[in-house]
């Protein structure tokens, strides 16, 4: 029932934006072309599928223009997301980005400001690639009020840390953790363990924030075997599975914040 609501409201939001953008360049013509290759793996209003993420979701709202369409010209390696630059022209690439757009309920592309202060740093502007890509930043942490929550907003970063600080907090997220983030450990009844962010907790209760950020849930005390706080992060340590160039340029984006 519950996706059900959701695909409903995803679809009247579509339509919505369809009608208020009657002008804009290629929305048509994006739809018709997504219909025909896209669904199949991203769903027909973005929710992904087996076969391909969700085009509506954290990070792929936190992808800019330039991003998106070079996404869709040269696929994503160590995914499944296809090349389609040499079956499509860049005009059909424009107008299947557009209607992503529209499907994430935003007004198309705006290209000559997509890459706000770092258009002029080619490093900078890999590393928010992989931030909000493959190193799977943007699903716990934000900049300009997008991204997640269960770890620490990274605007000026670069003016609270020091480079060396900040790169031991890539390398090794549990050697300093920030007040108001720690991580709490449910132990159930039945032996299986809950870890995510602390948020609140009483006489009573607990609560805390699920590791994907999604859900904040509720524990009360006697209806569990323990609950503990965590001396260790649990950002996961992504990082070292980066080449040198992409953490340098992970590095670079984090500064330019």
């Amino acid at each position: 029932m519950k996706l059900m609501k959701l695909l409903t409201t995803s679809l009247f939001t579509t339509c919505l934006m369809l009608l208020v953008l009657p002008a804009a360049a290629g929305v048509g013509e994006g739809q018709e072309l997504y219909d025909a290759y896209c669904q199949v793996c991203h769903g027909g209003v973005g929710e992904g599928q087996t076969m391909g993420k969700s085009l509506v979701d954290t990070s792929a709202n936190n992808l800019s223009d330039k991003e998106l369409l070079e996404v869709i010209t040269n696929g994503r390696s160590g995914t499944g997301m296809a090349a389609w630059g040499s079956s499509f022209s860049e005009e059909e690439i424009f107008d299947i980005a557009t209607y992503v757009r529209a499907l994430q309920g935003k007004p198309g592309l705006n290209l000559s400001d997509d890459e706000g202060g770092i258009s002029d740093d080619p490093k900078a502007v890999a590393g928010r690639s992989i931030f909000n890509g493959k190193g799977q930043c943007a699903s716990c942490h934000s900049y300009d009020e997008q991204g997640g929550s269960v770890g620490p907003a990274l605007d000026d970063v670069a003016s609270r840390l020091s480079d060396s600080a900040l790169k031991q907090a890539l390398r090794d997220p549990s050697a300093s953790i920030v007040s108001g983030y720690g991580a709490m450990q449910v132990t159930q009844n039945d032996g299986s363990i809950i870890t995510g962010r602390f948020r609140n907790d009483s006489e009573l209760a607990v609560q805390i924030q699920s590791e994907d950020g999604r859900r904040w849930v509720t524990y009360f005390k006697d209806r569990i075997a323990s609950v503990e706080s965590l001396e260790s992060s649990i950002m996961p340590e992504i990082y070292a599975t980066l080449s040198a160039a992409e953490q340098q340029a992970l590095i670079a984006f984090l500064k330019s914040l």
